[in-house]
């Protein structure tokens, strides 16, 4: 009917392949759900760009994920008038006034610490993972709809953190130094953070679903390669928002009920979860991540963005790991590896006689850190943190400086953390030395094969005859 414009997605193929309900994109992108179908994306003649440039992309736009948007922040809005200030200043130390001026203000601190983070890894020179002649394209320049998403939340966001900030001021947490543990301050800090993992996977996963993507995870993925920071990590749904944010709650108040929660510690969680979100969008493969198991970095975020199933969780890949939806980091222009050729049932026997030592073959184990083994230095630095904060709020609490014996609370917590951190420098030592693979034939204590057991036998029976014969 002349809907579809004539150009590199204009084509006869590409109209069937809408026709029949297949997602097609520019640049290569695939849709979440469509890996499995028949009909593959169709990729862009370079001709046919050049001919016809204007046409690369579809002008049409999906209105369901802006309605349920704005549906989402006025019953957001309305619901906080309906409550009282309790729903939008929940810790009551803030007038009208100073808190539409906090508002303002957070807007450009926010921009102030993304700044503050390009710069450092500009300092450290970091490697740039966003540069590549690969087929993904990143969303170079904002579009109006992405500044209504990034309006409606810094609003959102502003809620949330005032939610948080009450929880630390007000909420079930310890704030004298003499109540700080080991359990209530590292454990408690690991344990929120692989809580807040654990339970936004599955719903991560969820968004991803075919019947609720459009509505709301599809504007975060308007980005397939970040490079923004906060831009691109806060340019998504404030439905998303709200349950990031309600998360993250919800793991505090677990740790709390399950272990204590000391405020130093759950300061330092909190800015963790921040920071970790803006360095996830940042196209810097800065290698920041948390002494938890199988961490999580910002390239394996990248990953998901490029790929969208896989890589859910954002702090660690445990549960990425777990149910088979991990994927290791790949650079934009890497090829792809080859697939190995499909063998029938027949071709994989292996007559055992003749078996040849697949060892001497194979190459030698990749060194470095393994994967599950979170770095030394992110131990300490998260130890100095915790201990730090809690000596602060301790000095704001009682306006001074304690007695110095009152600091020997951290002594246990000190003695556990350094011997996890030594543990794992010690795991990523070993794992640095290059390994020599050894064959079956230069181990000890392997059964001989029947081949080796007939060659030494002959080699045997060869030496006893060619012994001249002695009588005694």
């Amino acid at each position: 009917k002349g809907l579809i414009p004539p150009g590199p997605l204009g084509t006869p193929k590409v109209a069937l392949a809408r026709a029949r309900g297949h997602a097609v994109r520019a640049g290569g992108a695939m849709a979440p759900g469509d890996e499995g179908r028949t009909s593959h994306v169709m990729s862009v003649d370079a001709e046919e760009q050049s001919e016809k440039p204007e046409y690369t992309a579809l002008s049409s736009a999906d209105a369901r994920g802006p309605l349920f948007a704005v549906a989402t922040v006025g019953v957001f809005v309305v619901f906080m008038m309906a409550t009282g200030s309790k729903a939008w200043n929940p810790t009551g130390y803030l007038g009208f006034a100073s808190y539409a001026l906090l508002y303002v203000v957070t807007i450009p601190a926010k921009e102030a610490l993304n700044t503050a983070l390009v710069f450092f890894a500009e300092l450290l020179q970091l490697k740039r993972i966003d540069k590549g002649e690969g087929k993904v394209k990143k969303l170079e320049k904002l579009e109006t709809i992405d500044y209504c998403y990034l309006g409606f939340n810094t609003l959102v966001e502003f809620v949330g953190m005032n939610h948080i900030i009450a929880f630390l001021l007000q909420g079930p947490v310890l704030t004298r130094l003499q109540q700080f543990s080991l359990t209530n301050g590292p454990i408690a800090f690991m344990l929120t953070m692989i809580l807040n993992d654990v339970i936004y996977y599955p719903v991560h996963c969820v968004a991803h679903k075919r019947a609720f993507y459009p509505f709301c995870h599809k504007q975060h993925h308007r980005q397939f390669v970040p490079f923004r920071g906060y831009q691109d990590a806060a340019n998504q749904h404030p439905f998303e928002q709200i349950y990031g944010f309600s998360i993250f709650l919800a793991s505090c108040h677990i740790s709390a009920r399950l272990t204590g929660f000391h405020a130093g510690a759950a300061w330092v969680a909190f800015f963790a979860w921040a920071i970790l979100n803006i360095a996830n969008h940042l196209p810097f493969d800065s290698g920041v991540h948390l002494p938890l198991p199988y961490p999580a970095y910002p390239r394996d975020h990248q990953m998901h963005h490029r790929f969208s199933q896989c890589n859910y969780s954002t702090l660690t890949s445990m549960c990425d790991r777990l149910f088979g939806t991990f994927r290791a980091f790949r650079a934009l222009d890497e090829p792809e590896p080859p697939e190995p050729p499909q063998l029938m049932w027949w071709e994989k026997l292996k007559d055992p006689a003749n078996i040849e030592d697949e060892n001497d073959e194979k190459e030698p184990p990749p060194m470095g850190r393994p994967d599950f083994c979170p770095s030394h230095w992110s131990v300490l630095w998260v130890t100095v943190c915790i201990f730090l904060s809690t000596c602060i709020i301790e000095w704001v609490r009682i306006g001074g400086f304690p007695d110095w014996h009152v600091y020997s609370i951290f002594a246990k917590a000190f003695i556990v953390m350094f011997n996890g951190g030594l543990l794992c420098y010690a795991v990523e030592s070993a794992c640095a030395q290059p390994v020599d693979v050894k064959g079956r034939s230069e181990r000890l204590y392997t059964k001989p094969t029947m081949q080796q057991r007939e060659e030494r036998e002959n080699k045997n029976l060869q030496a006893v005859e060619s012994k001249p014969y002695k009588r005694e």
